[in-house]
């Protein structure tokens, strides 16, 4: 019996021994298949700045279900909500944080950043003074509340904060390179030199000069009054311009441009009107009109003395690329003529600065020294290059070159070769 009875009792021993083992060993193997919550931020890291931002809140959500309190999943899930416009969205996500962890940096720091990029200027600057409250002279909320300030139109309370930073941190680059844009937008005028030549292998050069004085206002957009000379043929031409851009309804503006002249070498009169709109994915496009009157005797004339050129634009942002298509359609009594322009430009580091190259066949209205009616023009093509920069903050230069084929008659083709110097100050 007592044998039996220790028997009895090492068999229950090793049978709970054996349980618990068995127990030990499920945990460790739970353990090994399932990622830590770090493995798994860091894979919704790597998705979500690398177009997987659904896949990345997929991952953000599970690290949540596991622990709740996991706020840097949350941060990560509500700047990918942000990043995909779903603004309301990215709030829930990221005000439940700063709700249960008061003045959470990361959470506060999205928060001005969805407010910024959705051009909710007030609310951001009331996130970054909830975060400067918990991180007093913070570099990064005050420099996304100057941005705030500046885009809400209040630009003196935004230099002072700027200042405060780079005071603070002389080293900001951010902060200075905000100032002096602002700087800059104070600058709402500019007066601009332009000098252009035409050479050609059996004809006397063409020169042509311009002065704009241009302004800034709240009412018309940018004006602009332009003076035009053109010397060829042995006469002297004289024209003045007058240029206005304003907003019709956000994202929508109007190019308006009319002109008199003394009739050598430029239209006597023209008029030129083209609504822009703005569309997403950086896109823009156009359709206007361009009227010009070769009658001195008449401001405007209906007749055969009259051209009417239909015109418009495509155009596409992609990255520090602008690509532009514009054709212009001239009617005629022996049928429409046709040009077209594409423009390709590359923006350089410093802002105003970039390198276009255009193509196109026919010629182009658009240009100061255009002086004919576009239909005695039978065929052309032209390539140009131009080159802007800024230099010393308030100047800008402009360098230009170019080559063209026109045929000014049945079977008679001539070379054009030009180039154009321009300098604008800015005040």
């Amino acid at each position: 019996m007592l044998i039996l009875k220790v028997l009895d009792k090492f068999v229950r021993v090793f049978f709970i021994f054996s349980l618990f083992q068995l127990s030990v060993d499920a945990q460790t193997i739970a353990t090994k298949d399932t990622p830590s919550l770090d493995s798994l931020l860091v894979q919704a890291r790597k998705l979500a700045f690398n177009d997987g931002k659904v896949q990345a809140r997929k991952i953000c959500k599970q690290i949540l279900t596991r622990d709740s309190t996991y706020w840097d999943a949350a941060v990560l899930m509500g700047r990918t909500y942000a990043w995909d416009q779903k603004y309301d969205s990215a709030r829930i996500v990221l005000n439940k944080v700063i709700e249960q962890r008061a003045g959470y940096y990361d959470a506060v720091d999205a928060l001005i950043d969805v407010e910024l990029l959705s051009d909710n200027y007030l609310r951001a600057i009331k996130y970054a003074d909830i975060g400067l409250s918990f991180h007093p002279n913070d570099g990064a909320f005050l420099y996304k509340k100057a941005r705030a300030m500046n885009s809400s139109g209040d630009a003196d309370k935004a230099s002072s904060i700027l200042n405060q930073i780079i005071t603070i941190d002389p080293s900001n680059t951010d902060a200075r390179a905000l100032l002096l844009s602002i700087r800059r937008d104070k600058m709402i005028n500019k007066f601009t030199l332009n000098y252009w030549t035409y050479i050609y292998k059996d004809d006397s050069p063409w020169n042509f000069a311009s002065a704009a004085i241009g302004r800034k206002t709240s009412l018309f957009g940018t004006v602009v009054l332009r003076y035009n000379y053109a010397r060829r043929f042995g006469f002297d031409g004289h024209q003045v311009e007058f240029d206005a851009y304003p907003t019709i309804v956000k994202g929508i503006y109007l190019y308006f441009n009319s002109g008199i002249s003394t009739k050598k070498n430029f239209p006597y009169s023209r008029l030129t009107m083209e609504p822009y709109f703005k569309l997403p994915a950086g896109f823009e496009m156009s359709i206007g009109f361009r009227y010009m009157n070769f009658d001195d005797k008449r401001i405007a004339a209906v007749d055969s003395n009259m051209v009417m050129i239909y015109t418009g634009t495509i155009g596409k942002y992609w990255g520090n690329y602008w690509f532009s298509f514009r054709p212009y359609l001239t009617p005629g009594k022996d049928g429409w003529s046709t040009s077209a322009n594409l423009t390709v430009r590359r923006y350089l580091a410093k802002e105003d600065s970039y390198l276009s190259l255009v193509v196109g066949t026919g010629i182009s209205p658009d240009v100061q020294q255009f002086a004919y009616d576009p239909r005695y023009y039978l065929k052309s093509s032209k390539i140009t290059l131009e080159y802007q920069q800024k230099i010393a903050y308030r100047y800008l230069i402009n360098l230009g070159t170019g080559f063209a084929q026109e045929e000014i008659r049945a079977g008679t083709t001539r070379n054009r070769f030009s180039i154009d110097v321009g300098l604008s100050y800015l005040f």
